[in-house]
């Protein structure tokens, strides 16, 4: 009898509760380590009448290294007859006021509060008491906590449930080259609001926000992010270096660019991504390398270690009609399969890498178009980036409106792995939602399987014999002849892999 097991080091087990278990104390040990109590401060005071209408000011010391701080008042409040707001300062400016609960980074900040440096020094904390009833009296204490690490250490959740969820990988807004039409018909950078409202049309999940070799965007995703509260805006960047772009998820530090053939290299940032608790995927490998999108090919290839790399974009979008390119859906498949002939695991991803704010949505060009499926405990950013890393991944090449494909053998979904001994048998099972008539085509190890099983009624099934060998099998539905382009299809499921 074939078993399951866990996907090595970087994935989660493959058993959905094991695989939720274990994300949720990773997660937490992830947040027990980052969270240093000898940087916590508390202020403390009192609130009575003879204080409204003025401020009361205090202060803290700012050490060096902080990267991130985070502010909570708690006092009766308003409603008890107590209205107390904070304004803060650092030793040069004046940060912000109005809230009484924040956050502010060197790139970040809540609200009405501003990002930038934490300057080391003297900070002061003006509590402004602007209604206090008459015969009120209360105390209030001010919760500070100071962080070296630049990235928060808790993430929302937009839903708490588990379960498959659609997104979109790869966008850019005009804070780089995105561009759209103004009121008056001009091509100006294209405003973040823009991409929201089409990834919103788009029913999708989430939307990595990936600009290019900036983190200008980031701190207008923090504010938005309350107003989209069934669309997650997960950080992003693509790394544009000279010779290829790589997408990263999950941090809004700091990536250097500037990638060589010695000294820092590219596999150097990927390292410097991983080392911020990133994930790293390779972008549209195949473009050429000529006048119309100089280095947008993968030149790294003869020096980049694929063990460091998380996940290949084998779907791009960016098909502008009358565009010099406009490469086939999968043109990223060879690289992708090529790692996984080495023993390598990267998860075959799909980016719109949208650059006209949601303008034209058509077949091939628009936000959501491919469309990532990914199987998270959560909706929140580090269980779909958990979801990315494990391969629990399918692509629909056309949007979300495409077919749900799911492949399984037993308790294994798509990216996990089963052992099975020489002689053995391996039963999968796929599911699809569609009922335009696509046929299905599995592929085992690159190669398309000589008698392929048909659909009935959305499912269909394969029996493997075993060799004791390694192997992977995927999923896709054509909807045409032999060589015609995937509507949809699935990370491998991987067989005695170690």
């Amino acid at each position: 009898m074939p078993s399951v097991s866990p996907r090595p080091s970087r994935s989660v087990c493959v058993l959905f509760a094991a695989a939720l278990s274990l994300a949720a104390t990773t997660l937490r040990a992830q947040a027990a380590h980052a969270h240093d109590p000898s940087l916590d401060i508390e202020l403390h005071g009192t609130i009575t009448p003879e204080k409204i209408g003025t401020h009361e000011t205090q202060t803290f010391q700012m050490p060096q290294g902080i990267e991130r701080i985070e502010v909570e008042l708690e006092s009766p409040g308003f409603q008890k007859g107590m209205y107390v707001t904070v304004g803060i300062f650092d030793p040069e400016r004046y940060r912000g006021e109005g809230r009484a609960k924040f956050s502010i980074s060197t790139v970040t900040a809540t609200g009405p509060y501003m990002p930038g440096p934490l300057v080391p020094g003297t900070w002061k904390v003006s509590f402004g008491f602007n209604y206090v009833a008459p015969g009120a009296h209360g105390d209030y204490t001010l919760r500070i906590h100071l962080s070296r690490q630049l990235d928060p250490t808790h993430y929302i959740a937009l839903n708490a449930k588990p379960g498959w969820y659609m997104g979109d990988l790869h966008s850019h807004t005009g804070n780089t080259d995105a561009v759209c039409k103004s009121q008056s018909g001009k091509d100006v950078p294209c405003p973040v609001w823009k991409l929201l409202e089409a990834a919103a049309s788009q029913k999708l999940d989430f939307l990595a926000i990936t600009d290019h070799n900036t983190q200008a965007t980031f701190n207008e995703m923090g504010q938005v992010q309350p107003y989209y509260d069934k669309l997650l805006l997960i950080a992003g960047e693509e790394v544009t270096t000279v010779r290829g772009h790589t997408n990263v998820w999950g941090t809004i530090g700091f990536l250097d660019y500037r990638a060589a053939d010695k000294g820092f290299t590219v596999n150097d940032l990927f390292d410097q991504a991983h080392a911020q608790h990133a994930l790293v995927s390779i972008n549209h490998s195949y473009w050429p390398w000529d006048g119309h999108c100089p280095g947008c090919g993968w030149g790294w290839a003869p020096i980049t270690d694929y063990s460091k790399v998380d996940a290949i974009e084998v779907i791009n979008g960016y098909h502008e009609h009358g565009s010099w390119f406009t490469p086939p859906p999968g043109n990223g498949i060879p690289l992708w399969e090529a790692q996984l002939a080495k023993g390598l695991r990267p998860t075959g991803v799909g980016g719109g890498d949208e650059h006209r704010g949601g303008e034209q949505l058509s077949l091939h060009d628009g936000v959501g178009i491919p469309t990532t499926v990914v199987y998270a405990r959560e909706l929140s950013q580090p269980a779909i980036l958990e979801g990315i890393r494990a391969g629990h991944v399918y692509v629909k090449t056309h949007g979300p409106d495409g077919p749900e494909l799911l492949l399984n053998a037993g308790p294994a979904m798509m990216g996990d792995e089963v052992k099975a001994a020489s002689g053995s048998t391996v039963n999968f099972t796929i599911t699809t939602s569609d009922n335009s008539g696509a046929r299905l085509r599995l592929y085992l190890d690159g190669k398309i399987v000589e008698s392929e099983p048909a659909l009935s009624s959305g499912k269909a099934s394969y029996r493997w014999t075993s060799d004791g060998k390694r192997h992977w099998l995927r999923a896709e539905l054509v909807d045409g002849a032999p060589g015609s382009d995937a509507i949809v299809l699935t990370n491998p499921i991987y067989l005695n892999w170690k």
